[in-house]
C-alpha cells in the first residue's frame, strides 16, 4: 500500500491556489442554460409534438450506453465477467502471476475531498425515472453539486414523465436534455416536424438537446445506410436549437482505442474484453478522421448554434487537436467527463490547456449524484483542485479504463 500523508479538507480548506476549479463560476453558457431552463419552464405549453414510440427509447438506451461503465439491458444479458476474474497478469518465462496489483514505495500526500471548493454544476448526468429526486438532492448537497444535467429526458410520453417528476420537486436544480428518435428520418416531414418538437419541448421546461454517439455508428435510415452526423436531414434541428437557445451535447466518436485491434497493443484491451460491442473497429464503421470532419461540417454550417462535446469531444488523448478544434469552432464546448482518467495521467499538458481554455470547459462526470457504483466526485475534485500524486482514477476494484495512475492539476482560484 501506497504510504500517504492524508489531509481532509472536507470541512475546512486553506486559501492556497491549489483550492481552485475552473467551472465553478462559469461563463456565459452555463448561465445561458440556466436561463433557457427559467424561460422554458415559465412558458406556456404550446403546439403537440411528433408521435413517438417508447420502444425506440429503450433501443436507444441500449445502444448508446456510454463506454465508461454505464450498463444497458444488452450488456446485462451477456453477464460480463465479475470483479475477481478480471486484473493484470504478469509472466517471466513460465512463471505466471494473475492479479497482479503490487504495493507502491512512493510516499504521496492524499488530499480527501467530500465537496467542491465551489458549487458544481454536473452538465452530463444520467438518470432514469425510477430515481428519488428527493435523495438525489441530498446527495447534491453532500457534494456541493449546484446543479445536475440529466442528458436522458428522452421523448414523448418518456420526457414529460421525467419532467413531470423532476421539475415537480426543483425545475432550477433539475436540467433536463431531451433526445431525438431517429427512427422517424425517412418520413417525408422529419425536419419539421423535429422542429416543432423541440420548439414544444423548451416551452415544457426543456432545457437542451442530447445526441449519443450511435450517430454516425450505428443509427442507420430505411436504405440502410448509416446516418452521418452532417447528413442534411438533420440540418432543420441543429437550426432550430440554434434559434431557441438550446445547446447540443453530441457525442461524436470515442477513444482512438476503441476504433484499433483489440490486441497486445491496445492500451484498453482489458476494458475492450470486458465490453467487446463497444469496439468500432473494421471496415463497417467510418474512421475517426471521418467522423470529426463530419462533425466540423456539421458545426460550421450552424455557427450560431452551441455545440457541447462530451469527454473532451473524443480528444483527451490528443490535446493539440483538442485544442484546434476550439480555435477552428468558437461554437464548441467541451466537458471532461469520463476523461479524468486520460487527463490526469498527462497533467502537466491538460494543466496548461485547462487554464487556456477555461471559458470553453464545462464539468461532467458521467454520473448522477448519489450513483454508489463507481462514483465519480472525489476523484475529479481531487485531480482538480491539489497537486496530488500518483492515485487512482477510479473507486473500483480494478482500473476501468487503463491501467495507470493520474496527477492532480491544481487548479487556482480565479480559474
Amino acid at each position: 500500500m501506497i504510504e500517504q500523508r492524508t489531509h481532509d479538507r472536507s470541512a475546512q480548506r486553506s486559501s492556497s491556489a491549489r483550492r481552485g476549479l475552473f467551472f465553478f463560476t462559469f461563463p456565459a453558457l452555463i448561465f445561458a442554460m440556466s436561463a433557457i431552463a427559467r424561460s422554458a419552464h415559465a412558458e406556456e405549453t404550446c403546439c403537440n409534438g411528433p408521435a413517438v414510440t417508447t420502444s425506440s427509447t429503450l433501443a436507444a438506451a441500449q445502444v448508446d450506453s456510454q463506454y465508461d461503465g454505464s450498463s444497458s439491458q444488452a450488456e446485462a444479458q451477456a453477464e460480463p465477467p465479475s470483479d475477481d476474474e478480471i486484473g493484470m497478469a504478469v509472466y517471466v518465462g513460465d512463471a505466471l502471476l494473475r492479479s497482479y496489483s503490487p504495493d507502491s514505495s512512493l510516499v504521496t500526500d492524499e488530499t480527501i475531498l467530500e465537496r467542491s471548493t465551489y458549487p458544481a454544476f454536473d452538465v452530463h448526468c444520467h438518470w432514469s425515472i425510477e430515481q428519488d429526486p428527493i435523495a438525489m438532492l441530498e446527495a447534491m448537497d453532500r457534494r456541493n453539486i449546484s446543479r445536475a444535467l440529466n442528458l436522458s429526458g428522452g421523448w414523448g410520453q418518456n420526457l414529460d414523465a421525467m419532467l413531470e417528476k423532476f421539475h415537480t420537486v426543483d425545475p432550477e436544480r433539475f436540467v433536463i436534455f431531451c433526445n431525438i428518435d431517429f427512427s422517424r428520418i425517412d418520413e417525408p416531414d422529419f425536419g419539421e416536424a423535429m422542429s416543432a418538437y423541440l420548439r414544444e419541448a423548451k416551452a415544457k421546461g426543456v432545457s437542451g438537446l442530447k445526441i449519443f454517439k450511435s450517430l454516425g455508428l450505428r443509427y442507420r435510415d430505411a436504405s440502410g445506410e448509416l446516418i452521418p452526423v452532417d447528413d442534411p436531414r438533420l440540418d432543420p434541428i441543429w437550426e432550430t436549437c440554434g434559434e431557441i437557445g438550446f445547446p447540443v451535447l453530441i457525442h461524436v466518436a470515442d477513444p482512438p482505442a476503441f476504433f484499433k485491434p483489440i490486441d497486445e497493443k491496445n492500451e484498453r484491451w482489458m476494458q475492450l474484453k470486458r465490453h467487446p460491442d463497444w469496439s468500432f473497429y473494421g471496415e463497417e464503421f467510418p474512421s475517426l478522421d471521418e467522423l470529426f470532419a463530419q462533425r466540423s461540417r456539421m458545426m460550421e454550417r450552424h455557427s450560431d448554434t452551441i455545440f457541447i462535446g462530451p469527454h473532451m469531444g473524443s480528444h483527451a488523448s490528443d490535446l493539440a487537436t483538442a485544442a484546434r478544434m476550439l480555435d477552428r469552432h468558437p461554437n464548441l464546448y467541451y466537458d471532461i467527463s469520463g476523461r479524468v482518467a486520460e487527463l490526469g495521467r498527462q497533467p502537466y499538458s491538460a494543466r496548461k490547456f485547462l487554464l487556456k481554455y477555461q471559458d470553453r470547459i464545462l464539468f461532467g462526470t458521467d454520473r448522477y449524484p448519489g450513483r454508489t457504483s463507481q462514483p465519480r466526485y472525489r476523484v475529479y475534485y481531487r485531480f482538480l483542485e491539489t497537486d496530488d500524486e500518483h492515485f487512482d482514477y477510479h473507486e473500483h476494484t480494478f482500473p476501468p479504463t487503463g491501467e495507470w495512475k493520474i496527477y492532480g492539476v491544481f487548479l487556482p482560484d480565479d480559474v
